[in-house]
């Protein structure tokens, strides 16, 4: 059997993984990116609400051709239905249509140098001292550094023997587009409530005045059930159409304890930089993932790439987001043990 041999290589064709290609490449590193769909973006599980600022960081345009609404604020319901609305003066965030989003990171990173090659699922990952061995589909590849990008069930992780992943902190969710619906476009809702979404919440994210994504994630329960009935509630009486359904993980676990080793880095899902809040993970798993690009590009340059060097990696994400992981982490774990009176007291 070939195999190909490239200095980077990066598992999984998302945010994360692109971002990272994309920082590697252009810092001079060969690198390829393995994606196991055939097309880039697609299943999409991502509600895809995210931050202006935080787009900026990631040298992301913020009114590029993926963007379809802007808000400024949010609205959040208590499991009685109290509400209280926060806003800004101007727009905070956008939602995006993920697969035009994705691919527009495609573009860059293959602007940048990067080649990609889909249909190519891991079914197996050696990591020796002198080498990365990838079997990803028919093919063999060889690497002196990995970029995991996998997501939230990465085989990889476990191939390395680091730490996965606490199923605990893995909730599943479901969610709709709805055309037809009477929205403020300005404003995000969230609804909080174990009858709702025990283990996490409900959102409204509005795509215009007459469309919004719908969805929840839940710990226990039937998400399907439990989202049938968040609709039918918040949607009484309205004539609406199901344009799409999805479904996916939310990671709210935290980041897991070590994200690198021998000729290894871990980003994104797979590495549990999601927030542990709102499971919004493109931002800051992208951010950590531009780190590890660049990482990844220095351990070339430098030949080295063991653990001792690429624990840098680890270093820089953990100085920049340590902190406010530590926090959302936090206040999840008092979400979760707060009963609905508590809430509604709050």
């Amino acid at each position: 059997m070939v195999r190909e041999e490239r200095q980077v290589i990066i598992a999984g064709a998302g945010p994360s993984g692109l971002i990272a290609a994309r920082e590697a490449s252009r810092r001079g590193a060969d690198v390829l990116v393995l994606e196991e769909h055939m097309e880039i973006g697609l299943p999409c599980h991502c509600a895809g609400l995210l931050s202006l600022n935080g787009l900026e960081r990631l040298g992301v345009p913020t009114d590029g051709p993926y963007v379809q609404n802007r808000v400024k604020g949010a609205l959040f319901f208590s499991p009685s239905g109290l509400s209280f609305k926060v806003e800004g003066q101007r727009s905070v965030a956008c939602v995006v249509n993920r697969v035009l989003f994705d691919k527009f990171l495609l573009g860059q990173a293959v602007k940048s140098g990067v080649e990609i090659k889909v249909g190519h699922p891991i079914r197996d990952v050696h990591l020796k001292g002198d080498e990365a061995l990838i079997e990803a589909g028919k093919h063999r590849f060889k690497a002196d550094v990995l970029i995991d990008a996998e997501g939230v069930s990465s085989r990889i992780v476990r191939a390395a023997g680091v730490e996965v992943l606490d199923p605990s902190g893995v909730v599943s969710g479901l969610q709709l587009d709805l055309n037809g619906v009477n929205v403020d476009p300005r404003y995000v809702e969230v609804h909080i409530g174990r009858k709702i979404a025990p283990g996490f919440f409900a959102w409204v994210i509005p795509l215009s005045e007459d469309s919004a994504r719908v969805g929840l994630g839940c710990k226990d329960g039937n998400s399907r059930e439990l989202l049938d009935r968040f609709v039918e509630k918040r949607f009484k009486g309205e004539k609406y159409d199901v344009l799409a359904a999805r479904s996916g993980m939310i990671v709210t676990s935290g980041p897991i304890k070590r994200t690198f080793s021998n000729r290894l880095l871990v980003v994104g899902d797979a590495a549990g930089q999601v927030k542990p809040t709102t499971g919004g993970g493109v931002i800051l798993g992208g951010i950590c993932a531009a780190i590890a690009g660049e990482v990844a590009a220095e351990a070339v340059v430098h030949g080295r790439f063991g653990r001792n060097f690429l624990a840098g990696y680890e270093e820089l994400w953990r100085r920049e987001l340590g902190g406010e992981f530590r926090y959302m982490l936090w206040a999840r774990r008092i979400l979760n043990a707060l009963s609905d009176r508590a809430v509604d007291k709050i």
